[in-house]
C-alpha cells in the first residue's frame, strides 16, 4: 500500500470553494492514489482529499464495477490501478451523488460502460443550463449525453443479485444532495457512503445550488440508514484515506444530530442563528471530528444557518 503526505480538510475546504466560484482546474500533474485492499475482489482507491471522492473497485465475474470517478482528468490513472488489480474491464460505473469530484472521469471511460445512478442525478446532469456548479453537467452535453445513465432507480436496486457479486443500492431521502447513494457490497459486509460521511468534519450541505441538499433532513437520513442498513462492518466514505467502521458512521450521525439538536434549542428559545453558532458546543466524545466555526462548507455557520432557515 503506498503511502503520501495528506493535505489538511483547511486546504481541501479551500480547493472546494475555488472550484465552486469555477476557478478550479486540472493540474499538469495530479496527486496519486492510494490503494487499499479491502477483500480479494473489493479495493478503495483513496487520497480522496487530494484527488476527488474515494473509488470502490469491485472485481466482479463479468467485469469491474467503479463507484464515483473522482476528478476531471483521473480517467486514465484509474485504468491503470485497476490494471493493476484485475485484467477485467470497466463494466459499469455507479455514482453516489451529482458533484464533478465523483463523476468528474466518467467522461473518460468507454461509453460501452454501464452508468447507473439515483433518478435524481440523472435529472440534474441531463439540464441543459448547468450553473450553477458544482455538478458535472458540463460533461454531459452535446455528444456526451450518451454518458448519462442509462440504469436509475427510485429508492432502492439490486445489481447481479444472489450472486457472490450483489450490489444493493439504497435512496432514503436528502442530505448532502437530493441524490445521495449508499452502494453496499453484500460479500464483502462493505458500504460506500459518498458525502454523506465525506470524513471526520462536518458535511458541506449542497442547498444552494440547486442540488436538493438539506441540513434538516440529513441526520434523518443518516437515521434512516443505520435503521434499515444491516451486515455492514467496512465504511468507504466520501474523502477521508482509509476505510473506517460501521461504528465510525454511528458515531458520525451522533456528532451531527448533536449539532442540529443544539441548534434547534437555541432557535426555539429564540436565539438569533449568530448566538447559535457562538453558543454551539462539541461534546467531548466527538473531539476526533472537527466543528469549527467561521465561512466554508465544512463549518458550523452554513449547517445552523441552513436549519434556521428551514433548509
Amino acid at each position: 500500500m503506498r503511502r503520501l503526505l495528506l493535505l489538511p480538510f483547511t486546504a481541501f475546504a479551500l480547493s472546494l470553494v475555488l472550484w465552486t466560484a469555477g476557478l478550479g482546474a486540472v493540474q499538469p500533474e495530479i496527486p496519486p492514489i492510494e490503494v487499499h485492499q479491502i477483500t480479494d475482489t473489493l479495493h478503495m482507491l483513496g487520497s480522496g482529499m487530494e484527488t476527488g471522492g474515494n473509488i470502490a473497485v469491485l472485481v466482479a465475474e463479468s467485469g469491474v464495477v467503479l463507484v464515483d470517478t473522482k476528478n476531471e482528468g483521473y480517467g486514465p490513472t484509474i485504468l491503470d490501478l485497476v490494471r493493476a488489480i484485475t485484467d477485467k474491464p470497466v463494466t459499469m460505473i455507479i455514482n453516489t451523488h451529482v458533484h464533478y469530484d465523483h463523476s468528474g472521469a466518467n467522461t473518460e471511460f468507454p461509453d460501452t460502460v454501464q452508468f447507473v445512478a439515483h433518478e435524481n442525478i440523472r435529472r440534474h446532469w441531463a439540464r441543459t443550463d448547468c450553473q450553477p456548479v458544482p455538478t458535472n453537467c458540463d460533461d454531459f452535453q452535446g455528444e456526451n449525453r450518451r454518458y448519462l445513465p442509462k440504469t436509475t432507480f427510485n429508492d432502492r436496486l439490486s445489481l447481479f443479485a444472489g450472486t457472490p457479486d450483489q450490489i444493493d443500492l439504497y435512496y432514503f431521502g436528502r442530505g448532502h444532495t437530493d441524490g445521495d447513494t449508499f452502494v453496499v457490497f453484500k460479500d464483502a459486509r462493505t458500504m460506500h457512503v459518498g458525502d454523506m460521511f465525506l470524513g471526520k468534519t462536518l458535511p458541506f450541505i449542497d442547498a444552494e445550488n440547486g442540488n436538493g441538499g438539506s441540513a434538516i433532513e440529513f441526520g434523518r437520513t443518516l437515521t434512516k440508514v443505520i435503521d434499515n442498513i444491516h451486515d455492514v462492518d467496512i465504511i468507504i466514505n466520501g474523502h477521508w484515506n482509509t476505510p473506517l467502521a460501521w461504528s465510525d458512521l454511528v458515531d458520525y450521525r451522533g456528532f451531527y444530530m448533536d449539532l442540529y439538536t443544539q441548534t434547534r434549542r437555541s432557535l426555539d428559545t429564540g436565539l438569533s442563528a449568530e448566538e447559535a453558532i457562538a453558543a454551539y458546543e462539541k461534546p467531548a466524545q466527538y473531539s476526533e471530528y472537527s466543528a469549527n466555526k467561521g465561512a466554508g462548507p465544512f463549518t458550523v455557520d452554513p449547517i445552523v444557518n441552513y436549519i434556521y432557515r428551514g433548509i
